[in-house]
């Protein structure tokens, strides 16, 4: 019992350390201001925030993982080892508690940034299911780098050795880019976008999190090496692989991919299960962006709607598509809630209307025709000389330009109505504008 009071008191020594003090405040004042940078704009969604999370712990790991340098060299440099045997203590009390010190700091400095991420996605009205094991990930992926910098500084008691261990998270988070399958599931750092409707798959997380903390355990035996038995380190060593290989084979069944689509290729309707309560159209969205249906409702139920009234495009009920999804005229796409975001929606709404693949093969005034329908369509209003790729409108142009600001809204619906796979396709003429 007095041993291990000893010992805790020599955690204590080390967890007060001054580089310690001053550092992780550091530390945590840029992981929050990057975990804040990585969540979705105005949206509060659980599972995006614990990524979120994760992905700030980049910037994290590589000054802990400078600091453990520093702490692991410390007694080398400063030739305090000599001391330490004539102290009469066991060899492995200095560095074990020096290790746990720096593992507590790593909880510290994760925690806070945890508790930082969480309270402003609270304000947000999150949905969605808060991963315990995607927290685990994002707290043990810290873990591992302390301890590597720790044992890179025990073995190379050099000054350049803290600079070198700071920049290995990144440098290993860049190189996973490359990387696919079980390899690249075993990095804790997936910089892949996480939004309802792109998810992390089922058990990936706690797949990764055994993995690390087995791998943790590892590298603390290689750190204490030297100074703890090696029947002791044995002990732990061997629980400790078998840990990570288990966590490796968990990886290895999920196909070297993070992600898991919601919705891909499918109608992303049954996910849109917040919807307005009356009027018209009817908007559904991921609950997730809720907050956006009063702004939707008013904004697509507006002028827009009736423009379209006699087209193939008609809708009284609009649902959100995910990301990557093919447009359609009955669906809208939003990336966040930030500042602007109508218009980005709105936008994407307007620009959908055609399709792409035929347009690009068009004839440049074919296109710039449909374009022109586009602006009647947003705007109610066209302006031929703010399309972009001519010097001066063509007299097709000025003559489309004419025909929607001179025809009213319902006899311009029914033209387009008419004419819509010829304007959906890129394909009018300056003998389609006529008044029917």
């Amino acid at each position: 019992m007095r041993q291990a009071l000893d010992f805790l008191r020599g955690v204590r020594l080390e967890f007060s350390g001054w580089g310690q003090i001053w550092a992780v405040p550091l530390l945590i004042f840029i992981e929050v201001w990057n975990a804040f940078g990585n969540l979705v704009p105005g949206v509060g969604f659980w599972p995006a925030t614990v990524h979120a999370l994760i992905l700030a712990g980049i910037l994290g790991s590589c000054g802990m993982a400078g600091l453990a340098a520093w702490a692991g060299s410390r007694e080398r440099r400063l030739s305090l080892i000599p001391l330490r045997g004539m102290a009469g203590i066991p060899a492995w009390w200095i560095p074990a508690a020096q290790l746990f010190a720096l593992w507590l700091w790593s909880i510290v400095l994760y925690g806070v940034v945890a508790l930082a991420a969480g309270v402003r996605t609270l304000f947000l009205d999150p949905s969605g299911h808060f991963s315990v094991s995607g927290l685990a990930v994002g707290c043990l992926g810290i873990l591992v780098w302390t301890t590597v910098g720790y044992a890179i500084g025990r073995a190379w008691p050099s000054r350049f050795a803290p600079p070198i261990a700071a920049v290995l998270p990144y440098g290993f988070y860049v190189l996973s880019y490359d990387w696919s399958g079980i390899a690249y599931l075993m990095s804790p750092f997936l910089d892949e976008l996480v939004d309802p409707y792109v998810v992390p798959g089922a058990g990936v997380y706690a797949a990764q999190a055994t993995w690390l903390a087995g791998l943790i355990l590892v590298v603390a035996c290689v750190a204490l090496l030297g100074t703890a038995g090696r029947k002791t380190l044995a002990v732990v060593l061997v629980p400790a692989v078998a840990v990570a290989g288990v966590g490796i084979v968990l990886l290895g069944g999920h196909g070297g991919r993070l992600q898991a689509p919601v919705g891909e290729r499918t109608d992303t309707a049954t996910l849109a299960t917040s919807c307005t309560s009356g009027g018209t159209p009817v908007v559904c969205v991921h609950p997730a962006y809720r907050s956006a249906l009063p702004e939707l409702q008013q904004h697509f139920g507006g002028p827009i709607r009736q423009r379209l009234e006699e087209t193939p495009a008609r809708f009284d009920r609009l649902v959100q598509r995910s990301y990557g999804q093919t447009g359609e005229p009955r669906s809208v796409y939003i990336t966040s809630l930030r500042p602007g975001w109508q218009d980005e929606t709105f936008g994407d709404f307007i620009a959908y209307l055609l399709d792409p693949e035929s347009c690009i093969q068009a004839d440049q005034q074919n296109e710039a025709l449909s374009r022109i329908a586009q602006q009647w369509i947003a705007q109610g209003e066209t302006s031929a000389a703010s399309i972009p790729g001519f010097a001066a409108p063509t007299d097709a142009m000025k003559r489309a330009e004419r025909f929607f600001n001179q025809a009213s809204d319902e006899e311009a619906s029914r033209w387009l109505g008419s004419k819509w796979t010829k304007f959906s396709q890129c394909g009018l003429g300056a003998a389609d504008f006529q008044k029917s």
